[in-house]
C-alpha cells in the first residue's frame, strides 16, 4: 500500500519544516513557537497514519482521531500570531487550545451516533477555515509582526493553508463515508492518495523555505534591530520617509503603514523610536507634523487652517493644543513672534 512509506516520508518533511521554523529568527518568538508546534502535530499525525496502515497498530487510533481538532486551531494561531501583540497571542492560544481541550473531552463521550467524531472534526476544520478566510481578507498588511519583505508570501501561504484546510475537510468526510460503508480498502487507498498529495505540498513548502532563506537576492532590510546605532539609523530612515515623501500629511497614517514604507516589522520601528526619541510612534509622527507646521508658519503666509491640513492634523482644536504644548504659544501668536522679516 503506497500510504505506508508516504506517510512516514510526509512526517519527515513536516519535521524538517518545523526545524526550519525554529531557526527562522526574524519571526517573533510566539509565531516561531506556533509554527514549530503545528509542524510537530502534522508530523505526529502522519506518523500515526503510517503506523496504523504499515503495522496494523490501532492502539494509538484514539490519539490520531483527536489530533485534527488541535491541528486546525494551530494553523490559525500560527498565522494570527504574526498579526497581533504577544499578549493578545497568549490570550488567543489560551482560548483556542482551551476549546480544543473541551472538544477532545466531548469526542470521548459515549455518544451512540454514527459519524459523531467525524462530524466534530469536520466542524472544527470548517470553523477554522472560515477564521483563516477572515484573516486573509485583510491582505498582506495584516502581518504587522513579520519582516516586510515576506508579508506577501505569508498572505499567499495563508490563502494556500485555507485551501488545504478545506481539502482536508473534504477528504476526511470522504474517508469517513468509506469507512461507514465498510470499504476499508477504498478508504486506505484514499488516505494513501491524500498522503501523496500533502507530501507534494509539503515538499513544495520546503523548497519555498530554502529559496526564501538562501535563494533571494540581497535586499536592504533592517531586521531584529538591537544596537543603539541601528535604532538611530532606523529612526532617521523613518523621519526621512515622513518628510521626503510627505507621508506625515496623511491623517490616517498608522504604525503598520509607516513601518512597511521604511521596510521593517512594526515591533522594530516601535522599539527604535521609543529607545531613541523616548516617545511612541504616534507621538513621533506628531512631532514631525508639528515641526513642519512650525516651518510653514514662519516661512509662508498660508492661513493657519491650510497649514493645519498640510501638516496632517484632522481638527483645529487638536492642532492648536499640540502646537501650544510643543512650542509654548498658539500658532498665530508664534507666527507673529517668529515670522521672517520678509513678511
Amino acid at each position: 500500500m503506497i500510504s505506508i512509506p508516504v506517510s512516514f516520508l510526509l512526517a519527515a518533511v513536516f519535521l524538517a519544516l518545523g526545524i526550519a521554523a525554529l531557526n527562522w529568527r526574524s519571526l517573533p518568538t510566539a509565531a516561531r513557537g506556533m509554527f514549530v508546534w503545528l509542524f510537530s502535530l502534522l508530523a505526529l499525525e502522519a506518523a500515526l497514519v503510517g503506523v496504523r496502515f504499515a503495522f496494523g497498530f490501532f492502539e494509538l487510533l484514539a490519539l490520531q482521531r483527536v489530533l485534527p481538532v488541535w491541528i486546525a486551531p494551530s494553523v490559525y494561531l500560527a498565522f494570527v500570531s504574526l498579526t497581533v501583540s504577544a499578549e493578545k497571542t497568549r490570550r488567543l492560544i489560551a482560548w483556542n487550545f482551551g476549546g480544543a481541550a473541551i472538544v477532545t473531552f466531548v469526542m470521548h463521550l459515549p455518544v451512540p451516533v454514527i459519524g459523531y467524531i467525524d462530524g466534530i472534526i469536520s466542524a472544527s476544520y470548517a470553523l477554522y477555515t472560515l477564521a483563516l478566510a477572515r484573516l486573509w481578507r485583510h491582505g498582506p498588511d495584516v502581518f504587522c509582526n513579520a519582516p516586510t519583505n515576506i508579508a506577501g508570501l505569508l498572505h499567499k501561504l495563508l490563502g494556500f493553508s485555507m485551501v488545504l484546510m478545506l481539502a482536508s475537510l473534504l477528504i476526511d468526510v470522504f474517508v469517513a463515508y468509506l469507512f461507514a460503508h465498510q470499504s476499508e480498502v477504498a478508504a486506505a487507498l484514499a488516505i494513501s492518495l491524500a498522503s501523496m498529495f500533502f507530501l507534494v505540498i509539503a515538499f513544495a513548502a520546503v523548497v519555498g523555505v530554502i529559496a526564501l532563506r538562501f535563494g533571494q537576492g540581497r535586499q536592504i532590510q533592517v531586521e531584529n534591530v538591537e544596537s543603539g546605532a541601528q535604532q538611530a539609523e532606523l529612526v532617521t530612515a523613518a523621519r526621512k520617509v515622513l518628510i521626503d515623501q510627505e507621508f506625515y500629511r496623511d491623517p490616517s497614517l498608522t504604525l503598520t503603514r509607516l513601518a512597511r514604507r521604511v521596510g521593517v516589522p512594526d515591533r522594530d520601528l516601535s522599539r527604535a523610536v521609543n529607545a531613541v526619541e523616548g516617545v511612541n510612534v504616534s507621538q513621533f509622527v506628531n512631532l514631525v507634523r508639528l515641526a513642519e507646521a512650525e516651518r510653514l508658519l514662519v516661512t509662508t503666509e498660508e492661513p493657519i487652517g491650510k497649514i493645519q491640513e498640510r501638516a496632517g492634523f484632522l481638527t483645529r482644536s487638536n492642532f492648536y493644543r499640540e502646537f501650544q504644548k510643543a512650542y509654548g504659544a498658539a500658532p498665530g501668536v508664534y507666527r507673529k513672534k517668529n515670522a521672517q522679516s520678509a513678511f
